[in-house]
């Protein structure tokens, strides 16, 4: 008898004792998961042996969603959890955490995507792709793999503006489709120097970096690439950064006008030399002017290179100008 009476205050003291923990349940108005459901454990700071029930599913990775307290409470009751909604909640806001998929990737996805389906694209331009809010912002749960496949494209080639359905991982079929919006346009990587230079200096390679820019700003008189601007001088000073034209670069001087010329005169098998002076800068190929400091005559020659100028037969010259001017075909 007093063994029965002794258990029965135990068990309604054990009863008032859990009572009053799950009573002491408090609610969180907002929680981060890493898995793809939301648990009582989750939304309660103490829900007890109920703590793996499931709720609802959460959002998807870097998604947030909500769950309404009238859900909440149900599950609650039909758990033994007790609690009081002081604060008067609605709802309560659910995180999923994730693993970003790197910006390159999905930027590289819509690119190819757009890529197959457009044809129209400068054949040395690449497709650079802008997100509308600044970054794709597409997440993967933290133990997937990084990657993303383009579902559906709709794209714009006259203003370039895509939207594109998206599914993170590219692999798993039962993961969630995004939808992300942006511009995608064509560019040109072109070579700039890195230091400002003026005329008679010669470019070098370690003189040189790239910058990307829209196609429809890379006319062809713009330089594109390292043979048109390596070992040449600008006609004028020319800034760091900025794009060079064609018409802006030649080879460098290699007479100086005004400086002292070593003369060659070729005339079939005749060949002569004498000292002259420049009455005009040329780079190697150039056709100047020079004063023959013997006879005091003017006469034309091609820089042939530092201070030396040949002088071909009367006519030869001009011929050889035409010539180059023409293409160098014969």
């Amino acid at each position: 008898m007093y063994a029965r009476i002794a258990l029965t205050i135990g068990t309604l003291a054990a009863a008032a004792l859990f009572a009053g923990a799950a009573a002491s349940a408090e609610l969180r108005p907002a929680v981060t998961v890493a898995g793809e459901t939301v648990t009582l454990g989750d939304i309660f700071d103490d829900a007890g042996a109920a703590a793996h029930v499931v709720v609802a599913n959460a959002p998807a990775p870097g998604l947030k969603g909500e769950i309404s307290v009238s859900r909440i409470s149900l599950a609650a009751r039909r758990n033994g959890i007790e609690w009081r909604n002081n604060a008067g909640l609605t709802h309560i806001v659910v995180g999923r955490s994730g693993a970003a998929v790197p910006e390159e990737e999905v930027a590289s996805a819509v690119a190819s995507a757009i890529e197959a389906q457009s044809s129209s694209l400068p054949s040395a331009a690449i497709l650079q792709v802008d997100f509308a809010s600044g970054a794709a912002g597409i997440q993967v749960a933290e133990d997937a793999e990084r990657s993303v496949r383009v579902e559906q494209l709709s794209f714009n080639p006259r203003n370039g503006a895509f939207t594109a359905i998206v599914r993170a991982p590219a692999n798993d079929m039962l993961s969630p489709l995004r939808r992300i919006a942006g511009r995608a346009y064509p560019v040109i990587d072109v070579p700039v120097l890195t230091r400002d230079i003026v005329p008679g200096d010669v470019v070098r390679r370690t003189d040189i970096d790239w910058i990307r820019l829209p196609a429809s700003r890379v006319s062809q008189n713009i330089v594109t690439s390292l043979p048109q601007l390596v070992g040449m001088s600008p006609r004028n000073p020319a800034r760091a950064g900025e794009p060079l034209r064609l018409s802006d670069m030649r080879p460098p001087l290699v007479v100086e006008k005004g400086a002292q010329v070593d003369m060659t005169f070729v005339s079939g098998a005749l060949t002569l030399t004498a000292r002259g002076r420049a009455l005009d800068s040329g780079a190697i190929g150039d056709i100047v002017n020079v004063l023959n400091s013997r006879s005091n005559r003017t006469v034309q020659g091609i820089v042939e290179g530092p201070n030396m100028v040949r002088i071909d037969a009367p006519g030869t010259a001009r011929a050889a100008a035409i010539h180059d001017a023409a293409g160098g075909n014969s």
